[in-house]
């Protein structure tokens, strides 16, 4: 090769692009280089002339970036179908392993059951949910959610144990196929219980934000947002009276026109705040449509708004800075939440927005001293006060958790301000909802809380007994209210049109809470005998009553799943597991009775929520396992059977004694006393560890922490992965 080549390639870059570069001397002595082969400096300077490239990165072809908004519906439309083919592996897959299981006997599917729990059902159910549901958390082990002290764990391994040799012994081939199956499915709720993992907060309406941000996400017609706006200032709506409360129609008007009039950036704070407004504003207007074409209408701007709403929480920021309409989009967040049942996501919303509300001293405002000029906005910072005080305790109780703001904390009446834009009727209404609060609370932190297990029997007692009777006061309240507005000769709903949520079917459910909430109070009081407390199981059957009342009170399929949402899920419903109980307990035929009644309460909503669906599922298992026990301690003590057939009978009561025991629903000595349901060797008292808190509890204590755990566990199950279900066992129930 001769010099003239080597200068060729030497001036060519080092990627061999073909491109000259600067030479060497020219770019170390920082002057500008002709790029010709010797070039002009190292000419006249006579040096020799190199372009090597050292220390110079190569240049880098630019890619081309097609992305458009075609290609973005496309990559939908691939991770939809790649999401509905990962569903039907996950099914054809259990599929088989049910048929696989089939063939063989009912002892290798209770141990393959077993050993699924214990080692995790991640190839199915966890990784390929994560995959379609989760960004980055398929790599991370799955952390229990934390449900308060009063957890069953300290039974866990011995469970364990007779999981694999107790219960396996048992020859399910000669029982019957439906007791088989509820044995089944009371095994898998207990070890849904000891195997629980996060769950994940899914918006399954959210839509991929755009390149511009939330402004070029589509909203309702400005024509019909503003009829609909000037139709809520005359008269303003029961959505504002309730959900959003502690907004008045002047300031939610204000928010639209920022979002439809935007002369400047608006936040993501008033972008909630005005689709979840536009949301329950067109789901109530819907329920009173004249024309089914009007109802449609406002059905389609519904979800329009609630696909807004969901897309923007789920791009919430992890840090809020600490302001007004912060505060009031987190609310509104958390009320979506529970309207839709995932109360993981509830708490989350609500407890930020109690945080907000303390670093911004709400809970220490003076409403007597403040000037007539701050009265109004005093009045307004005091609704969202009393608005994330009702959440945190609420749903403090139903996680077992203890609230963020504490009552010896707050300085100001328990009452709405003067200057809160309601009706008195409602004012009074949103009154009662502060007090059942705070009593819900005390109900955690006084009788349930490892604090209060920790106390003297006496002293949870005398406190028990104290609240029942608030409880009642509170009761008599809202019934004279009831009768002072519905009486003879009123009108209903406190004068205004019969909308979504009615006084009338507001106070009645009102009166579920306050009777549910008294059983769970009383359950704390040991009856004088064996069993559950009289006044405990009377609270619970006229909670059943009168939970069918309310349902009789409106035809709206909205406003049902709203009061179930509200009524049954947010707050801990206890009054069907004491009826469980007590079924359990006393084969009392009128109790097995109304649980299937409420079963089929449940079954005309199990399409329009997944989580009354659920419910209506675990409900119907837990009626099916009553049915079965009562049927199988009756036939064991009345026919006269062979001794292989006593001994089978004896084996499946002892498995499901032990079931229901790890649930909390039988205490451990009761079995050995009550003769196990089936015969009287089942198992004693000390063979199950006692629940521990660093020191020892009576028998009393440590069933009643196991029971609360065991209800908290089965209200748990609404917001549980339907993948972790066992087809085979829940599809039918």
């Amino acid at each position: 090769m001769d010099r003239s080549d080597m200068d060729r390639d030497s001036a060519e870059g080092p990627d061999g692009s073909g491109l000259r570069r600067a030479c060497d001397q020219c770019r170390l002595r920082k002057i500008r280089c002709n790029k010709e082969s010797p070039c002009a400096n190292c000419r006249t300077a006579s040096r020799q002339c190199s372009s090597t490239g050292v220390g110079q990165k190569p240049k880098e072809a630019r890619q081309r970036v097609l992305i458009s908004s075609q290609y973005e519906r496309k990559i939908d439309h691939f991770e939809s179908r790649l999401a509905g083919i990962e569903n039907m592996l996950r099914e054809l897959n259990t599929s088989i392993n049910n048929n696989t299981n089939l063939r063989g006997s009912s002892t290798d599917h209770t141990e393959a059951l077993y050993r699924a729990s214990r080692h995790g059902s991640s190839s199915v159910s966890g990784d390929q949910t994560e995959t379609v549901f989760s960004d980055d958390a398929a790599d991370d082990e799955p952390t229990p959610n934390f449900e308060g002290g009063s957890s069953m764990a300290a039974q866990t391994a011995y469970a364990s144990e007779f999981l694999e040799n107790a219960v396996t012994q048992t020859s399910l081939r000669d029982v019957s196929p439906d007791m088989q199956s509820a044995l089944l499915s009371l095994q898998q709720i207990v070890q849904l219980q000891n195997s629980q993992s996060t769950k994940e907060i899914r918006f399954p309406y959210a839509k991929p934000l755009p390149r511009g941000g939330i402004r070029e996400l589509a909203m309702p017609p400005m024509p019909f947002v503003i009829n609909l706006l000037r139709e809520i200032k005359d008269t303003p709506p029961v959505t504002f009276t309730l959900i959003c409360a502690f907004i008045s129609v002047e300031d939610f008007t204000e928010n639209c026109r920022k979002v439809y009039f935007a002369t400047e950036d608006y936040s993501l704070a008033t972008f909630i705040i005005v689709n979840t407004g536009l949301c329950y504003l067109f789901q109530e207007k819907s329920t009173v449509a004249t024309t089914e074409a009007r109802a449609a209408e406002l059905l389609k701007h519904h979800a329009t708004c609630r696909n807004n709403l969901e897309t923007a929480l789920s791009t919430l920021p992890m840090l809020m800075p600490a302001r007004m309409d912060n505060v009031k989009a987190l609310l509104l967040g958390a009320s979506y939440a529970v309207e839709i049942a995932k109360l993981t996501l509830a708490w989350q919303l609500s407890t930020s927005a109690a945080l907000m509300c303390l670093s911004l001293g709400y809970h220490r405002l003076s409403l007597s001293e403040s000037s007539p000029e701050n009265e109004t906005a005093n009045d307004a910072k005091s609704g969202l006060f009393w608005f994330a005080y009702m959440l945190d305790k609420g749903l403090s109780l139903r996680f077992g958790r203890s609230s963020v703001i504490q009552d010896y904390d707050i300085s100001m009446p328990k009452v709405v301000g003067p200057q809160f834009r309601v009706s008195d009727p409602w004012k009074v209404v949103l009154s009662l909802w502060i007090a059942h609060s705070e009593l819900l609370g005390r109900v955690y932190e006084q009788l349930y809380s490892p604090g209060a297990l920790l106390k003297p029997l006496d002293q949870r007692i005398a406190t028990a007994r104290t609240l029942a009777e608030e409880i009642k006061v509170l009761a008599k309240r809202s019934s004279d209210l009831e009768k002072q507005v519905l009486g003879p000769g009123k009108v209903a709903n406190g004068g205004q049109p019969v909308g979504m949520y009615s006084l009338d079917l507001v106070l009645r459910s009102d009166e579920v809470s306050y009777w549910s909430t008294l059983a769970l109070v009383c359950r704390a009081i040991p009856a004088a005998g064996p069993g559950t407390n009289v006044e405990c199981v009377e609270a619970a059957r006229r909670a059943t009553a009168l939970h069918h009342e309310c349902l009789q009170l409106t035809e709206s399929t909205f406003t049902k799943a709203a009061y179930l949402h509200w009524t049954l899920i947010y707050a801990p419903f206890v009054p069907y597991i004491v009826l469980f109980c007590h079924v359990i307990e006393t084969s009392d035929a009128d109790d097995l009775r109304r649980m299937a009644e409420f079963v089929e309460s449940l079954a005309p909503m199990c399409h329009i929520s997944e989580a009354i669906d659920k419910l209506h599922r675990v409900c119907q298992v837990l009626n099916n396992v009553a049915l079965l026990y009562v049927e199988a301690k009756a036939q064991r003590q009345q026919l006269q059977q062979t001794d292989n057939t006593q001994e089978d009978m004896a084996m499946v009561g002892n498995d499901f004694d032990m079931y229901l025991s790890q649930l909390g629903f039988i205490a451990p000595s009761d079995i050995a006393v009550n003769g196990g349901g089936f015969d009287g060797g089942g198992m004693n008292g000390s063979d199950i560890p006692v629940i521990g808190t660093g020191v020892d509890m009576n028998p009393h204590t440590s069933q009643l922490g196991n029971w609360f755990s065991g209800n908290r566990h089965i209200l748990g199950l609404v917001e549980a992965d339907p993948s972790e279900y066992e087809p085979r066992v829940w599809g039918a129930m």
